[in-house]
């Protein structure tokens, strides 16, 4: 299915007005960092590696960088527009968004889509954005969790001081669901929290399990 820009949406546009800003040796400096880090399976590991190599950024600018870059790297593997033509589709919008930092001149804007086209094809970019993609293709996705603790009185008669309290939690999950952000509440008590915490440690000690046979094939961890 192809992939049409029209607008830049504004977690992204940031990113894109860093990179068009990049001197062109701080760009190759960039350039020359993504491509010696290590293979990671998203954008916070992949940031970290950067950072380490390129600390004439600061680490926020890397990271708005890396993620605009990933929001884009569907376009590698979309088969109906080339790469070409939707990083011309993405110029035309930021020269339509009436943002200043995205304006382009007819020659900033070759030299962008240029710079665009160089990140999206640096393999440990392609690896990694792909890695995170995976993670994320569930209806469903985690954002938080809060657990709230209450104590309730109980009362034998309403006009007389309590006859003692109950101690009661109010889990709250935060996710993202179809591009919303959603939450809900269980309410739960000391069992079940005990519950909750065999479950995780259950989860965790699997998860040690698989990684040790990810080791022995000589595979790099992209959780």
């Amino acid at each position: 299915m192809a992939i049409t820009i029209t607008t830049i949406p504004g977690p992204y546009r940031s990113g894109f007005a860093s990179i068009k800003k990049l001197s062109p040796d701080t760009f190759e400096l960039l350039v020359s960092a993504l491509e010696n880090a290590p293979l990671a399976g998203g954008l916070k590991k992949l940031t970290a590696a950067v950072v380490q190599q390129l600390p004439v950024l600061k680490q926020q600018e890397i990271r708005d960088i890396l993620r605009t870059v990933f929001s884009l790297s569907a376009f590698t593997t979309d088969e109906d527009t080339t790469l070409s033509e939707n990083l011309a589709n993405l110029t035309t919008a930021m020269q339509t968004s009436g943002e200043p930092d995205l304006k382009l001149s007819d020659q900033e804007r070759a030299a962008f889509e240029k710079r665009l086209e160089k990140l999206l094809t640096i393999k440990t970019v392609a690896i990694s954005s792909k890695a995170q993609r995976l993670r994320l293709e569930y209806p469903v996705t985690f954002h938080d969790a809060m657990i709230l603790t209450d104590m309730r009185p109980v009362f034998d008669k309403p006009e007389e001081r309590p006859v003692g309290c109950e101690i009661s939690h109010t889990l709250q999950i935060t996710y993202h669901e179809h591009g919303d952000h959603k939450e809900f509440f269980v309410a739960l008590d000391d069992d079940d929290l005990e519950t909750i915490k065999k479950a995780i440690q259950r989860a965790e000690a699997k998860a040690s399990s698989v990684k040790s046979l990810i080791k022995l094939a000589n595979l790099p961890d992209l959780s």
